[in-house]
């Protein structure tokens, strides 16, 4: 189970039919999230899929509509963990996927009220584009460092997005000849390397500290491991070009405000 999530928030698992022969030849897992109680879709929220030893192997974000998809490698036996903001964290009671099978289930999930003034109230369904992106359901999962816009207004001295990061557990920084100060995180041993940024999901190769004001940041991660990437971000990010796989980097990931790179 993933940290913070609490047994009264397991979420109310139901399968719909029979599982069936999936479309795509894979192994999925398909459905639907809703609101415990009033059953509205609950949508962009962040999905895993974690084998029988509690590794996330496939992760998704719900549409628009709530519906969500994920694919299997492998026939067995597995969970799912459904996290957005609004809402608690919860993990599906286990769901048995034969090869090439499709399993289609309903996922409700308990709203949770946020606390405002010492006054309770609910929380309303407005979706940000941290929301969107599935960046406060990352940031519950407890892995990864994460900051916010606000965090980065409260910050003194900030004038590249290597100011934001230098406080970050496992971020060193560094001054090439030319005196341009450079982003190092670890490799898979445990060396130290220059991270791919991901801006608004684009692959840029270092040096990228420049190439957005951080008062036009909305929120970053970071993964200062390549054990730490989220399945999502692991497909983006290019094969390294030497070393082979012990040489993949961690990386850092930035959604911009507006979408306007500073060039």
């Amino acid at each position: 189970m993933k940290p913070g999530t609490a047994a009264a928030a397991f979420a109310a698992l139901a399968f719909l039919g029979v599982p069936g022969p999936s479309a795509l030849g894979a192994q999925t897992i398909s459905g639907q999230l809703l609101e415990a109680g009033t059953d509205r879709t609950i949508p962009f929220a962040e999905v895993d899929a974690m084998d029988e030893h509690g590794g996330v192997v496939a992760s998704t974000l719900s549409d628009g509509t709530g519906h969500f998809s994920v694919t299997l490698k492998k026939a067995g036996t597995y969970t799912l963990y459904a996290s957005r903001l609004g809402y608690y964290a919860s993990v599906s009671t286990s769901i048995d996927v034969g090869e090439r099978h499709n399993v289609a289930v309903a996922i409700r999930l308990a709203p949770a009220p946020v606390e405002v003034d010492s006054l309770t109230v609910g929380v309303e369904q407005r979706i940000t584009r941290l929301d969107q992106v599935g960046f406060y359901g990352r940031q519950a999962a407890g892995v990864g460092h994460f900051i916010t816009h606000v965090d980065i207004e409260k910050m003194i001295g900030i004038h590249t997005l290597a100011d934001v990061v230098r406080e970050v557990p496992g971020v060193q920084l560094a001054r090439n000849q030319f005196g341009q100060q450079s982003v190092l995180l670890r490799d898979a041993m445990g060396l130290p390397c220059s991270p791919v940024l991901l801006l608004d999901g684009m692959a840029i190769n270092p040096p990228w500290q420049k190439i957005l004001d951080p008062h036009e940041v909305d929120g970053i991660e970071v993964y200062s491991r390549p054990t730490q990437i989220p399945l999502r971000f692991a497909s983006l990010i290019p094969p390294p070009t030497r070393g082979g796989a012990e040489s993949r980097c961690g990386v850092v990931v930035a959604w911009s405000r507006s979408g306007n790179r500073r060039r």
